[in-house]
């Protein structure tokens, strides 16, 4: 899964400055450079995600895209991969005594 990050085509549709959003939401201009030119949804306050869809007049889903991964068998095998394990541990379990310890009150 990847969640694709907008910022920088929604500014450019909307010809909102670098400068204009970082004085709106309180951050430096490169911040807001670093937030326009990176392609993957940045870690964020809410707060500041609040800020940067007033200050744009978006909600936060006209910034992301989720991108569905392209790889479907792999999330199959590890599942089963894990099932294996497990029952070879109950095999295990079955055939080995359990231990006991004593406790002293």
């Amino acid at each position: 899964m990847v969640i694709r990050w907008k910022l920088n085509e929604v500014m450019a549709q909307k010809r909102i400055r670098n400068k204009d959003l970082a004085e709106a939401i309180g951050v430096t201009a490169t911040s807001v450079h670093r937030l326009r030119k990176t392609d993957f949804m940045p870690r964020m306050l809410p707060e500041r995600l609040n800020a940067i869809c007033r200050y744009l007049q978006c909600q936060p889903g006209d910034l992301l895209i989720y991108i569905p991964d392209d790889e479907p068998q792999e999330a199959n095998e590890k599942p089963q991969k894990v099932e294996l394990l497990t029952k070879e541990k109950r095999q295990d379990s079955k055939t080995s005594k359990p231990e006991t310890q004593d406790i002293a009150a």
